[in-house]
């Protein structure tokens, strides 16, 4: 009976402990939502900027341990600017269209003319919000995530600009964590994210 209590208290220690180790976690974002690739058309995609203050240009978020140490997580590559655009650039792919990229272009109707190029469509963004906090309690973990993107569309054919702010907060709690759910529960919070602001 004893040694039956002793494996008990070491499957409860190791169940509490999990994967709670601090350091840096990385993980990876990407457009995984499928669509029928019905579109057609050409559109310039220009690299979206990253303008959050105080973080590096990889940072996602942090999760808290029961000891009050912290795992830090980061998107694989470490930009996430680069990242944010390459999704972008899918999300198009996977409706049908064709992508090219193009340089930053001024945020105004003249510089839509300007940087058009011969594509109908001009892309760019800018993240203003981006980060991942999670607190671990007991056998839970508590995950808050705010995305905050302006999305620019540059229509050429309309000598027009359309600033498209979008924002998302959502919170999960996990009963077990692991950098799998977290990546999960990113890349479906960013798609829907990017479905809300580029429709079609």
């Amino acid at each position: 009976m004893k040694k039956q209590s002793l494996i008990f208290l070491g499957f409860i220690l190791v169940f509490f402990s999990g994967c709670a180790t601090p350091g840096q976690k990385f993980i990876d974002i990407t457009y995984l939502a499928d669509h029928a690739g019905t579109q057609t058309g050409r559109i310039g995609i220009a690299p979206f900027k990253d303008k959050r203050t105080g973080m590096g240009e990889g940072y996602i978020g942090y999760r808290t341990l029961l000891d009050n140490s912290q795992e830090t997580y980061f998107v694989k590559g470490l930009d996430l600017a680069a990242t944010l655009t390459k999704t972008i650039r899918t999300y198009f792919e996977k409706n049908g269209f064709e992508t090219t990229a193009i340089d930053p272009w001024e945020l105004t109707p003249d510089g839509v003319i300007k940087a058009s190029g011969g594509f109908k469509q001009i892309v760019t963004g800018t993240i203003n919000k981006f980060e991942c906090r999670a607190e671990k309690k007991g056998a839970t973990t508590d995950m808050v995530l705010d995305i905050d993107l302006t999305i620019y569309l540059g229509m050429a054919d309309k000598n027009a600009l359309k600033t498209i702010p979008v924002s998302l907060t959502l919170e999960r709690t996990e009963f077990t964590f692991t950098r799998e759910k977290l990546e999960r529960f990113v890349n479906q919070a960013l798609k829907e994210v990017i479905q809300k602001a580029l429709v079609f």
